[in-house]
């Protein structure tokens, strides 16, 4: 259930190095498209101020809930089903949103959703 990334292990510490500062003030963070679940488990282990929502399409679940239940961290939060092509955002509010290796592999629409 548990899948890898890559590209995540090669991207996390740039990407969290220009996290620390653009999220120091915020609380709430949406993640678009948490694919594996590795990049919230570590983001999430180096920004314990943060509450890390993970969300993506159902399929990607299983990998996500692998990575959260084997991480064991308070502060980041089981995936909620986010389907951008549909518009179909949560209901609560956010301070911040982060995504990553995300909109390379979607549709166009769904990338202009994501944006709106």
């Amino acid at each position: 259930m548990k899948q890898y990334s890559e590209a995540c292990e090669q991207n996390r510490t740039p990407i969290l190095n220009i996290l620390k500062d653009e999220f120091s003030g915020m609380r709430q963070v949406l993640e678009i498209g948490s694919g594996t679940g590795q990049h919230a488990v570590y983001f999430s282990r180096h920004l314990p101020h943060l509450q890390w929502h993970t969300s993506d399409l159902e399929e990607n679940h299983a990998s996500i809930l692998a990575w959260l239940a084997e991480a064991e961290l308070a502060n980041v939060l089981p995936p909620l089903l986010l389907d951008v092509s549909r518009n179909d955002w949560p209901a609560q509010q956010f301070d911040g949103v982060f995504s990553a290796n995300t909109t390379h592999i979607m549709n166009w629409s769904s990338v202009e959703n994501m944006f709106a």
